[in-house]
């Protein structure tokens, strides 16, 4: 065991300390955060604080109410002008960012007429629309009218209603299941290649000779997968920091599907328990990869293909959406590599049952201790093979052959 975790320790110092993990470990997050802050820069280009102005020719706004204030945007303050002139003055002056025209008619023919330079942002047109509507309900009694102009609040809810989903759309918190997915997939993509990277370098350089006379084959597979683990938990865990501290940034700033995240750590923990051992299996399919082939390049070409396979359930994802406890949705959940991001996708709108997380998890365990026991066997069949190819029949021998090699 003191041997196991030597070769654990080595093979997580041997790929942390170099610079391209380093660079891999604060891209990822920067990325994302460039390209966050890009959707918010976007979107404040489309907003505009300034002064709404208003010439009422109608009589609409003789008692003026105040528009109904929702959600996290700032109020749009709105100034009535006694005439065109004096509104287009202000407009010049760069006092108003627009300003609006009821004509005497209004009522007839419900035309209104907007002045401006610059088309007004969206959150003042948004807020203006509430103001008029909100007067010409002042007729109403009590609090009447501001629940006409506030309009419908729907939420959607779930059958079983474990999962509910506001009117504005799924927060933060629905897809947290789908960014932690997301995230184990990167890892794969990152970490795991290291591995198959260190087995080739390891077996075309013939050090593997002289490392299984202090070890044994198993010992040296499962370190070195133990290793790997440790990378790919250290790039969880300090993304998950950077998240965490953008999710509070966000929060500052007002942004408000950040503001009701509604984590749901039953599903966040039910994740992460499919997404260890599925992690596990892909590690050490990849090592039996780099053990089985001869270079480095041929090794990357094959492993693409666990990657693809974990991307399946996302080519389905509507079917999912839509029959998320159907046959193809529960099969996916139960399946080694598809479970994962299945998984992700049923938790946005619908709570997957205990037993399936239960099943899915057994059968991802076995898998990866399968999966374990498999490159430890490549491991051993193929270490003296320098230059050589293990082809798949060496590592899975037919019942035939068995027999024969026990009667010659």
């Amino acid at each position: 065991m003191n041997r196991l975790w030597r070769v654990a320790v080595y093979e997580y110092k041997r790929n942390v300390f170099k610079k391209s993990f380093l660079l891999t470990l604060f891209s990822v997050p920067l990325i994302v955060a460039l390209s966050v802050g890009l959707g918010f820069f976007l979107t404040s280009l489309q907003e505009n604080d300034l002064p709404l102005g208003y010439v009422d020719q109608a009589g609409v706004f003789t008692s003026a109410i105040p528009g109904p204030r929702s959600g996290q945007a700032e109020p749009v303050e709105f100034i009535p002008f006694q005439n065109e002139d004096e509104a287009l003055f202000s407009l010049e002056a760069k006092m108003i960012q627009a300003f609006y025209i009821l004509p005497p008619d209004y009522f007839e023919t419900r035309h209104i007429e907007l002045v401006y330079r610059n088309k007004p942002g969206g959150n003042a047109v948004q807020q203006w629309y509430d103001f008029l509507q909100i007067n010409l309900l002042a007729d109403q009694q009590g609090e009447v009218n501001s629940r006409i102009a506030l309009g419908t609040d729907v939420t959607v809810r779930s059958m079983d209603g474990d999962r509910t989903v506001a009117e504005s759309g799924p927060t933060f918190g629905n897809f947290m299941p789908l960014f932690i997915t997301m995230a184990f997939l990167a890892m794969l993509l990152m970490s795991s290649g290291y591995l198959m990277g260190a087995v080739v370098e390891e077996k075309e350089g013939r050090t593997m000779e002289i490392v299984v006379t202090s070890i044994s084959p198993g010992q040296l597979i499962s370190g070195k997968i133990l290793g790997i683990v440790a990378i790919g938990l250290t790039l969880f865990m300090t993304w998950t920091l950077i998240v965490v501290s953008g999710i509070y940034a966000a929060r500052w700033m007002g942004s408000s599907w950040f503001q009701n995240a509604a984590i749901d750590w039953s599903v966040i923990l039910a994740t992460i328990a499919i997404a260890v051992p599925a992690y596990i299996l892909v590690s050490a399919l990849m090592a039996m990869i780099g053990i089985m082939v001869t270079t480095n390049k041929e090794g990357q070409s094959v492993s693409s293909l666990f990657i693809i396979l974990h991307m399946v359930p996302l080519y389905v994802g509507i079917v999912l959406l839509n029959n998320p406890n159907g046959p193809l949705s529960i099969t996916l959940t139960l399946l080694p590599f598809t479970a994962l991001t299945t998984l992700a996708i049923r938790n946005i709108f619908f709570s997957v049952p205990g037993w399936q997380v239960g099943i899915s998890f057994v059968v991802q365990t076995l898998s990866a201790l399968g999966a374990i026991w498999l490159a430890s066997r490549a491991f051993r069949l193929g270490m003296l093979r320098y230059g050589q190819r293990l082809s798949w029949q060496r590592l899975f021998p037919s019942r035939q052959g068995s027999m024969e090699r026990r009667n010659p």
